[in-house]
């Protein structure tokens, strides 16, 4: 009986989660998407616009192709896949074409942070809109895991994210769930391989609110990215995603 009301609890609990998501970004969405844009890795949760605003979705795969790495996902509710291309480089969209550009619980799957916020930014319009959510550590699966500090993502951005590639794979791993059956570091090995042959995305990268608004603000004093800051929003109602509205200027 108590395993029956404990999984009741978190099935509500995450149904909540996901209500109070939703009418967070609706609301923000509203007031900030318009035009014509893209949005980056939409997948089954793409965010809600208003009407005639036009949305074109890319992502590194197809909603098929997805199918096949995350079972649990419904085709019915999965995006038709627009524009097949990588979404940290977005090689296939040309400088200031979009309105706007969304990519919600995306940044942590790149393996170079501040490449894809400079291409997102690269293909905006002056004044369109980089609509980015992400998850806060402190309320999932990655709280074990340490914030990924400006200084590492720096090093990836201006030498490449080759040598960082490795100590991400294991130090998620381990530091989740995805290590609960592994006894050794073969084990471990074991798993990482697994999850690289099924082409599963990690998350490489971890935030919580404050350190994201820290890295965007570093990117504007260091590097001078064209942007200004409209919105940064902390998990809310329960929620575990942090909310980022850039303008480009």
């Amino acid at each position: 009986m108590l395993s029956v009301i404990r999984n009741y609890k978190e099935g509500l609990h995450k149904r909540l989660v996901l209500r109070f998501s939703r009418l967070s970004r609706l609301g923000l969405s509203a007031n900030f998407i318009r035009g014509e844009g893209i949005e980056i890795g939409g997948l089954n949760y793409p965010l809600p616009v208003r009407p005639g605003v036009k949305v074109r979705y890319v992502d590194r795969i197809s909603a098929d192709e997805h199918m096949n790495v995350l079972a649990e996902l419904n085709r019915r509710e999965l995006v038709q896949v627009d524009i097949i291309d990588d979404g940290e480089t977005l090689a296939t969209i040309p400088d200031s074409s979009q309105d706007f550009v969304i990519a919600n619980h995306f940044i942590e799957h790149t393996r170079n942070p501040i490449l894809a916020i400079r291409n997102a930014v690269r293909v905006l319009k002056k004044d369109g809109v980089f609509f980015m959510a992400m998850p806060d550590k402190r309320y999932t699966f990655d709280i074990g895991r340490r914030i990924t500090t400006a200084e590492h993502l720096l090093k990836d951005y201006q030498e490449g994210p080759d040598w960082s590639e490795e100590e991400h794979w294991h130090d998620f791993v381990t530091h989740t769930d995805h290590s609960d059956h592994c006894k050794n570091e073969q084990d471990v090995q074991e798993v990482i391989r697994r999850l690289k042959d099924s082409n599963f995305s990690i998350h490489y990268h971890v935030w919580d609110h404050h350190a994201m608004l820290g890295l965007l603000l570093t990117l504007q004093d260091k590097l001078q990215f064209p942007f200004e800051i409209l919105m940064s929003l902390a998990p809310q109602n329960g929620g575990n995603e942090a909310i980022f509205i850039l303008r480009k200027i």
